[in-house]
């Protein structure tokens, strides 16, 4: 296969993981404000696990073989994260091992600077992808809160709807972008630019003058 076919049957992995984002955020989102009853716990952790999880590790391993590293570590990072916490939560759930809210300090605290790094590193895709990432920011930032008692749930559970939101409007534009080559909702530009190195010319031998 040419790298004309293989660049011509690419597809836009980066959307199939922020669809899977979507909806693992807006469910425990929605789930932390109130709206879906306590219930139904376990079948938000399992779809938090399947989409933000499962779905984003997979997105992400196939970015990585398209030679895609910032989207391809952010995928995996982030669904890793989903899947870890999720799966913790339902092995507390369904067993005698209870695991306090201290535990899920330290990966949250983590994810607060990753995160923070991403936005500095995502200006140089687009508007809406570094504006995702400060809300993700900020929602890991709240969820470390939570954890230590500082706040509600209620917070952290804004923070998801809002990510949940942005990431499937991104979702929208990336995909339609690649589809049609224009996106049915704007993304914005890069905020960010690299900057290349000028092109050295070597120069000429400085010749005295006797010629030598």
């Amino acid at each position: 296969m040419t790298k004309s076919e293989t660049a011509s049957r690419r597809i836009d992995v980066l959307a199939i993981g922020l669809f899977g984002l979507a909806v693992g955020a807006l469910t425990v989102g929605m789930a932390q404000v109130g709206h879906i009853p306590e219930m139904d716990k376990v079948g938000v952790l399992v779809i938090a696990l399947v989409f933000g999880g499962l779905v984003q590790v997979l997105a992400g391993v196939a970015d990585i073989r398209y030679n895609e590293q910032l989207g391809g570590t952010a995928l995996t990072m982030y669904g890793f994260f989903w899947f870890t916490v999720s799966l913790a939560q339902l092995v507390s759930m369904s067993t005698t091992f209870h695991f306090g809210s201290a535990l899920f300090v330290p990966i949250n605290s983590v994810y607060v600077f990753f995160s923070a790094v991403m936005i500095y590193l995502t200006a140089y895709r687009s508007v809406a992808l570094s504006l995702l990432h400060v809300v993700i920011t900020l929602a890991f930032f709240s969820t470390v809160c939570m954890r230590l008692n500082l706040t509600s749930e209620m917070l952290p559970g804004l923070a998801h709807l809002a990510v949940g939101s942005l990431a499937f409007y991104h979702a929208i534009g990336s995909l339609s972008q690649a589809y049609t080559g224009k996106a049915i909702v704007p993304l914005g530009p890069p905020l960010l630019r690299h900057v290349r190195a000028r092109a050295t010319v070597p120069s000429e031998p400085v010749r005295s003058w006797e010629g030598t």
